[in-house]
C-alpha cells in the first residue's frame, strides 16, 4: 500500500482531470507535459543556485516543485485521455524524472555550509530508490510506489525547506535538514521496496 504523498495521488489526479481533458482537447501532448515537468525542475534548481545566499530566488523552488509534480501527474492523464500512451513515452517520462531530480539537487551544492557529500548521498539514494521501483516492473511485477519518500514527497520536502530557509536566520541549516529528511526517507523507502520485491517477485 502506498504511503506518503502517493497515498493521495488518486485524489490529486481527480482534481487534475478537468485540466487534463482541456489539454487533451487542445492538442497538448503528454510528451510536452513531460518536457514542462523537466523545465519546472530546472527552475527549481535555478532557485537553489541563485538563492544560495538566502536570496529571494529561493521562493521559486516551492512553486516550481509543485508545478513539476502537477506536470508529472498530467502527462499520464493526458496520455490516457488522448489514447496516446506508448512505450517510448514511458521511457522518456522515467528518464526525464531522473534528470529532473538531478538538476534540482546538484545546485544545492552551491549553498555554503551544506555538505556536498550530503547532497550527493540524498540524490543517489533518491535515484536508486526510484530505479528499484522501475526495476520491479521490468522484472515482470508492478511499478512500486510504496514508501514515505517518493518523488512528490521529495518535492514537498525541498519546496518547504526552501520556503523556510528564505525566512530563517540560517538558511543553510534549514536546507541541510531538508536533505537529511530526504536521505533518511529515501533509505526507509528503499527498504520498504526491497521487502515488496522479495514478497511479490519469484
Amino acid at each position: 500500500m502506498s504511503v506518503g504523498i502517493y497515498a493521495v495521488k488518486p485524489a490529486f489526479q481527480r482534481l487534475l482531470q478537468p485540466v487534463a481533458r482541456r489539454l487533451a482537447a487542445g492538442g497538448v501532448g503528454a510528451d510536452a507535459l513531460t518536457w514542462a515537468g523537466l523545465a519546472f525542475s530546472s527552475v527549481a534548481g535555478a532557485g537553489f543556485w541563485l538563492g544560495r545566499d538566502g536570496a529571494v530566488w529561493l521562493l521559486a523552488v516551492p512553486s516550481a516543485a509543485l508545478l513539476r509534480t502537477a506536470a508529472n501527474a498530467l502527462d499520464g492523464l493526458v496520455a490516457v485521455q488522448a489514447g496516446s500512451s506508448h512505450p517510448r513515452g514511458e521511457v522518456f517520462n522515467e528518464v526525464s524524472d531522473r534528470v529532473g531530480d538531478t538538476v534540482i539537487f546538484l545546485p544545492v551544492m552551491a549553498v555554503a555550509g551544506v555538505p556536498d557529500l550530503l547532497v550527493a548521498a540524498s540524490l543517489s539514494c533518491a535515484l536508486i530508490t526510484s530505479f528499484l521501483g522501475n526495476a520491479a516492473k521490468a522484472a515482470g511485477g508492478s511499478r512500486i510506489y510504496a514508501g514515505v519518500m517518493g518523488k512528490p514527497d521529495r518535492m514537498f520536502v525541498l519546496g518547504l525547506g526552501a520556503l523556510v530557509a528564505f525566512v530563517a536566520d540560517d538558511h543553510a541549516a534549514v536546507i541541510e535538514w531538508s536533505l537529511w529528511v530526504v536521505l533518511v526517507g529515501s533509505l526507509a523507502t528503499f527498504l520498504v521496496r526491497v521487502r515488496l520485491v522479495r514478497k511479490t517477485l519469484p
